[in-house]
């Protein structure tokens, strides 16, 4: 999604709201075995701060899906978090604007890559699998006599 700052400055507001859902790419999720649902839910407000810059803030949701880290059963993590990013024209240090237009995507991606958990568990407290045997530790006991 693309804010037009001009756009809004010409309709007198100095601020605005957002919402909208995307489809993420592939490689945007780092978890071995794991994909991110479909839709990414963003939502937000944009602030003019000066003639050629905004403040963006919001929040972003989504899920990630497939095997447990440590035991391979399916799991699925919702994941919601906040972002915020001065964008400025000319940006040497974050987002710059381009044409006066805000691409709210870019800034969506950097987020999800910053939340993202390390690993994906089907439950906090996960065991995990016995690495003689090969025992599910969330099911069963151990089956090895060297423990």
């Amino acid at each position: 999604m693309i804010i037009d700052l001009r756009t809004l400055k010409r309709s007198g507001k100095d601020q605005t709201q957002f919402f909208f859902e995307y489809q993420p790419e592939a490689e945007l999720c780092n978890i071995p075995s794991a994909v991110i649902e479909s839709p990414i839910k963003v939502t937000g407000t944009v602030d003019l701060t000066g003639e050629h810059s905004a403040y963006v803030e919001g929040e972003i949701a989504f899920t990630i899906s497939g095997e447990c880290t440590r035991c391979l059963k399916p799991a699925c993590q919702q994941v919601v978090a906040t972002f915020s990013e001065q964008v400025e024209q000319n940006n040497e240090y974050g987002y710059s604007l381009v044409n006066d237009k805000i691409n709210l995507v870019e800034i969506a991606h950097e987020a999800i890559l910053l939340n993202m958990p390390v690993n994906l568990l089907c439950r906090e407290d996960c065991k995990g699998i016995c690495l003689n045997c090969g025992v599910n530790l969330n099911d069963d006991d151990c089956k090895c006599k060297n423990k």
